[in-house]
């Protein structure tokens, strides 16, 4: 009995080992799907003790102290936080989190001197986006401190559920609670809808339902739509849904104009040619790079090279509010003829050169694909974008990079192979289970020389 009490005691040890070696930590993130993972975020505000909600989940209360209040398991795509406390301003935060991202929340809420109570929502089945005096609010359940004194209005919106209102009369120093039961529709259409950029925030009748590209459900009838985007004029149309069916919605945005005067940039072959703008001198042209004349109004303006040698060069070009046109005269030689060049406008945008390693990884930017690397990206508008690198047996790879106007923005991926993360966790296992059999071969010899 002894040798194979020593032969199963080897044994369960070698069992233990291996699951060691194998199954991941307590703090690994949590697996979402095929190579995505959960994040995090940390909330802190100022004052202290406030309570946090995230896509109307109470989380807890932000720390007097300089320690923030950490969430983990947070799933990537778009959130909704609010941060609340008495006697101050309910602070509604929206923000993107990336699959395995680390994410830090820093709030700063404003206190109001007015008489102010507190409405505590709460819907069965909860997750339906709140609607407060025809503001979104977050989703149920959700308590919303902060508000005035008197009647305000309540809409909850649930996919598949019919939309329902109400009034509340919130009293000074208490806390009013609304908890109804939503009604189940009987009649569900879908609605998909796209954008160009993507990323635009969407309401359907009011309701925040998301980013896009998107695919929503909704009550069927007529179902009003509206895209949101920094930057872009806002986007809305009216649309029939019906049961059982798909809408397709498609949106071009509009940038928005920032400014009323741009820009012209200029240079010139050969440099130091002289540069008058509606014959006014304005300096030479540069030995490399351009001269950037800023705060030009916008219209006609005409624009004169001179060079020693070279016949005079003169443009007409129109300047557009937000946008700088680029003016590149190659000169020609006295005696030569003339050569009218043609000026190039540039808007707020810049280019990503996108590579990786291995190469001939698709490139997907803020979820729309563009190519397989390496390639450049050109007329990107300025702002953050999100990369993602895939390739056939590695590891999805997902990068943030900041795009500036007129500036190309470069991204490398170092890609990970999944069969090398397979192997060696295999490899690891065939090493203790081999040390196992050994150890407990040699309990069981020990054992028959004792005897």
């Amino acid at each position: 009995m002894r040798p194979i009490r020593a032969f199963l005691t080897c044994f369960c040890l070698v069992l233990l080992l291996a699951s060691a070696l194998v199954l991941p930590a307590s703090a690994a993130p949590r697996v979402i799907g095929s190579n995505v993972a959960a994040g995090s975020i940390t909330v802190s505000s100022i004052p202290g003790g406030a309570a946090v909600t995230l896509d109307g989940t109470y989380q807890g209360l932000t720390p007097q102290g300089n320690n923030p209040l950490i969430i983990e398991n947070v799933d990537p795509g778009p959130h909704q936080l609010v941060v609340s406390k008495r006697g101050y301003l309910d602070n509604h935060h929206q923000f993107w989190i990336g699959s395995g991202q680390r994410s830090e929340i820093r709030l700063t809420l404003t206190s109001t001197t007015s008489d102010a109570g507190s409405l505590s929502i709460i819907s069965s089945p909860p997750g339906a986006d709140i609607q407060l005096d025809g503001e979104y609010r977050g989703r149920t359940p959700l308590t919303i401190s902060g508000l005035t004194t008197g009647r305000h209005d309540v809409a909850l919106d649930l996919p598949g559920y019919v939309r329902y209102t109400s009034s509340v009369q919130v009293q000074n120093g208490v806390m009013t609670y609304l908890d109804p039961v939503l009604t189940r529709s009987t009649a569900v259409g879908y609605v998909s809808i796209v954008s160009t950029p993507s990323g635009a925030y969407v309401y359907v009748d009011g309701a925040y339902r998301g980013v896009t590209p998107l695919v929503v459900s909704t009550s069927t009838g007529l179902r009003r739509v509206e895209l949101d985007l920094s930057g872009y004029s806002d986007w809305s149309s009216s649309i029939q849904v019906t049961s059982g069916t798909t809408v397709y919605m498609s949106a071009d945005l509009q940038r928005l104009s920032t400014s009323s005067t741009g820009g012209i940039a200029i240079s010139s072959i050969p440099t130091g040619a002289q540069i008058y703008l509606d014959d006014a001198y304005q300096g030479v042209t540069p030995a490399y790079g351009d001269l950037e004349l800023t705060d030009i109004s916008a219209g006609s303006h005409t624009v004169a090279l001179r060079f020693s040698g070279y016949q005079e060069y003169r443009i007409t070009v129109q300047v557009s509010p937000g946008a700088t046109v680029k003016v590149q005269p190659r000169l020609v030689a006295s005696g030569n003829p003339s050569v009218t060049a043609t000026p190039t406008p540039i808007t707020n945008r810049g280019a990503i050169e996108a590579n990786s390693t291995p190469t001939g990884a698709r490139v997907s930017v803020d979820g729309l694909f563009k190519g397989t690397t390496p390639f450049t990206i050109t007329d990107v508008p300025a702002g953050p974008h999100t990369l993602v690198f895939t390739l056939a047996g590695y590891v999805e790879r997902e990068q943030v990079v900041e795009v500036r106007a007129g500036q190309t923005a470069t991204v490398n991926a170092n890609l990970t192979p999944v069969q090398a993360q397979t192997r060696s966790g295999t490899a690891a296992i065939t090493a203790v289970v081999a040390l196992g059999a050994v150890l407990a071969g040699g309990a069981l010899v020990a054992g028959r020389r004792r005897r």
